[in-house]
């Protein structure tokens, strides 16, 4: 669509009380302008679908019903209204984003540091939490679709236009009419591709060849591949499935054809770690990628807890069982890997503007000690318990207690050590004077009877005179 036709829209009020006021750019459906409440105190974004075919209604039909029943969070850009303009073009307004995409961060070719990118990854897989809980599965995990705001230094998720109901819950709900309208009712991906070819999991590309939708494998899983590629080139700077090298240098379709062979053709055995980087992180962003979906994590959650671990511990996952990671004692209070501080924020910050002209931007300070906490520490445990029901994820096991479906139910638990605090204050309490100011009896006695013996001694000094 060109410029002129979306320019039409400005100055048009939405139904919802917003004015569109400057056109901010295009998606694969739809216009995105900023828009004014009538007040002009608050900002939206605004999304007016353009392409009016009925595959693109319907997909916009299911980013708004998406965006409407996912709970609020931080890491997700806020559902306000949606309603139709004036000539009957749906429109969807959601939170204003006030930052730069992670696209026009990775497009220097610069890697970031191992702590910036695991801060950063952690607050992305956060952001999908809400999502995959439902069993619901993005598919188009692109770093334009990963904004991080100026104000507060936070992710944000957008474009939920491909999102797919793997487990079936959305169908289900409007089945039983708990949710209006049939957005989920028909398979709209029937022998089509669906995603971002450098960002796809293998089986994206395989199930469209599949006439069977049970045997299909694309759900969190494949999300979980996507944030993969996303967080291995934050830490290397450049794409694992550059297009230029798949598709041979070919465009269109050829290109296409190509690039997906070449896909297709890459097996587990083909990852290589970086020598630069820890192969304890390699541990865990090789299980992100691992080519068997059974094998990756199951949730953007999972990786994050992976990832949130390494940056408290350093440590991976195990070598012998990628499924698992290893019972370490660890405080829950102590996790500041969801805090972006501002020495990771002025690098990510640094390649979306004005990079340095050293290769790799330094390490931020590090972040000042916390003082000793009281809380007792929480043990980390390895445990296989039955795989968790279909549908809508449990919620049973602490954040930092690892779950992996397997044929039988082993746990092994590696105690804590005692609490540092508890150590420290029972040696700094002065053990001769009770917490109210009195003496403590053992002390009473024990200068008690040095009195009486003195006394016997000055008895028998004069006696003996």
């Amino acid at each position: 669509m060109s410029q002129q036709q979306a320019e039409r829209y400005l100055g048009t009020r939405t139904e919802s009380g917003w004015t569109l006021v400057r056109l901010v750019g295009a998606g694969k459906f739809a216009w995105v302008y900023e828009a004014h409440d009538d007040g002009k105190a608050h900002r939206a974004a605004v999304k007016v679908l353009y392409r009016r075919d009925t595959q693109g209604e319907r997909r916009f039909h299911r980013e708004i019903k998406v965006m409407r029943e996912l709970p609020r969070h931080p890491n997700v850009v806020g559902y306000l209204a949606h309603g139709s303009l004036g000539d009957g073009t749906p429109y969807v307004a959601l939170e204003y984003v006030d930052g730069f995409t992670l696209q026009s961060v990775l497009q220097s070719g610069r890697r970031l540091p191992e702590r910036t990118a695991c801060t950063l990854m952690s607050q992305v897989c956060e952001g999908f939490r809400e999502l995959h809980k439902l069993g619901l599965t993005h598919r188009d995990i692109t770093p334009d679709n990963i904004m991080v705001t100026h104000q507060g230094r936070q992710v944000k998720i957008m474009d939920f236009g491909l999102v797919q109901d793997s487990q079936g819950i959305l169908k289900l709900f409007e089945e039983r009419d708990v949710l209006a309208g049939h957005d989920f009712a028909d398979n709209l991906d029937k022998g089509l591709i669906a995603g971002t070819p450098e960002y796809m999991a293998p089986e994206q590309i395989t199930d469209p060849q599949s006439k069977d939708r049970e045997r299909q494998e694309t759900d969190t899983t494949a999300d979980v591949f996507a944030l993969s590629c996303l967080f291995y080139q934050l830490l290397n700077g450049e794409q694992l499935f550059p297009w230029a090298v798949g598709s041979g240098g070919a465009s269109g379709k050829q290109g296409l054809v190509n690039y997906l062979r070449y896909r297709q053709a890459w097996t587990d055995a083909d990852l290589r770690c970086p020598e630069w980087l820890d192969a304890e992180l390699w541990s865990i962003l090789r299980k992100g990628l691992a080519r068997d979906p059974k094998q990756r994590q199951r949730t953007a959650q999972e990786l994050g807890d992976d990832v949130r671990f390494y940056l408290e511990t350093g440590q991976g996952v195990l070598e012998d069982d990628l499924s698992e990671t290893l019972s370490q004692p660890v405080d829950p209070e102590r996790l500041r890997s969801l805090i972006m501080t501002t020495g990771d924020f002025q690098n990510i910050r640094s390649l979306a503007g004005h990079a340095p002209e050293a290769e790799t931007i330094p390490d931020p300070m590090p972040p000042p000690v916390l003082p000793v906490l009281t809380v007792p520490p929480t043990t980390r445990k390895k445990t296989r318990p039955d795989p968790a029901p279909a549908g809508l994820l449990a919620q049973t096991t602490p954040a930092l207690t690892r779950s992996r479906p397997a044929d039988e139910a082993t746990t092994v638990e590696r105690p804590g050590p005692p609490n540092l605090a508890q150590l420290v204050a029972a040696r700094a309490r002065p053990p001769q004077v009770l917490n109210d100011g009195r003496m403590s009896p053992a002390v009473f006695w024990l200068i008690t009877l040095a009195i009486v013996a003195a006394a016997v001694l000055v008895a028998v000094f004069l006696t003996s005179t």
